[in-house]
């Protein structure tokens, strides 16, 4: 434990040294880029769904909103129309921003790790863009799966989530570190180091948008955006501390 103390607190010295906030704020760039190329994709893609289709919308818009029904529908259509071309342009362009973002990462990692954990370009150009999209769907799924289980069970279901949220935070950590290095039992203290860091981060950033909000709802809604892009930085700069983490336990003593 005195051994994972002392280069937590070197791991923090280098990250500060080395200037990993470079590389966080530009993966947070590369990561907006792919996230909204990926939510393009997916509401493209959900036109498709059955009860989805123009005249069922039309129905319910009718019965919700008479007034503004032709007005709204009259907006959707032209999306209707160009569904397909939409699709395939945000599916080309999820691709791309997803290589890129791969790309971005394991420069970053290399940059702190002292060597580029992947080498080979055929694994950016086929495999990674799939293990993102998946990580994605998987987390937007699970996001809302708990959030409408809260909605539904209240209390009994918000307390489970609370202790299921930080495995599923390590559970995470971990695939994205394991698609880039060895899994191997240091890499899992790593990661677990990385989630606490997370999890702090998470709870401080509730706290400050809960007071935000307390303050001024019109503070809330001005600040919120610019929030997230912090929470968002400050999130990959803990991402990289961790691996600043592990290249001090695959240091030789």
């Amino acid at each position: 434990m005195p051994k994972h103390l002392k280069f937590l607190f070197l791991s923090l010295l280098d990250a500060f040294k080395e200037n990993v906030g470079y590389h966080s704020a530009s993966l947070t760039y590369q990561f907006l880029a792919f996230i909204g190329s990926v939510f393009m994709f997916l509401g493209f893609a959900s036109l498709y769904l059955p009860f989805l289709e123009p005249e069922r919308v039309y129905e319910h818009l009718r019965n919700a909103i008479p007034l503004y029904a032709d007005l709204i529908i009259a907006k959707l259509l032209p999306l209707y129309e160009k569904k397909t071309f939409g699709s395939s342009l945000s599916l080309a362009l999820s691709y791309y921003f997803s290589i890129s973002f791969a790309k971005s990462l394991n420069t970053a990692f290399g940059y702190i790790y002292r060597r580029k954990p992947v080498e080979g370009e055929l694994f950016f150009w086929t495999l990674m863009p799939l293990l993102l999209f998946l990580y994605t769907s998987v987390l937007s799924f699970t996001v809302t799966l708990f959030t409408l289980g809260r909605s539904l069970f209240g209390l009994s279901y918000h307390g489970l989530t609370e202790l299921l949220n930080p495995f599923l935070l390590f559970l995470i950590v971990l695939m994205v570190y394991a698609s880039y290095f060895r899994l191997r039992r240091k890499l899992l203290v790593a990661s677990l180091f990385t989630s606490l860091m997370l999890l702090l981060l998470n709870k401080l950033f509730s706290l400050l948008l809960a007071q935000l909000v307390s303050t001024s709802p019109l503070y809330g809604i001005m600040g919120t955006p610019l929030l997230f892009l912090v929470w968002l930085y400050y999130s990959f700069f803990c991402l990289l501390l961790g691996v600043c983490f592990l290249r001090r336990l695959d240091e030789p003593l």
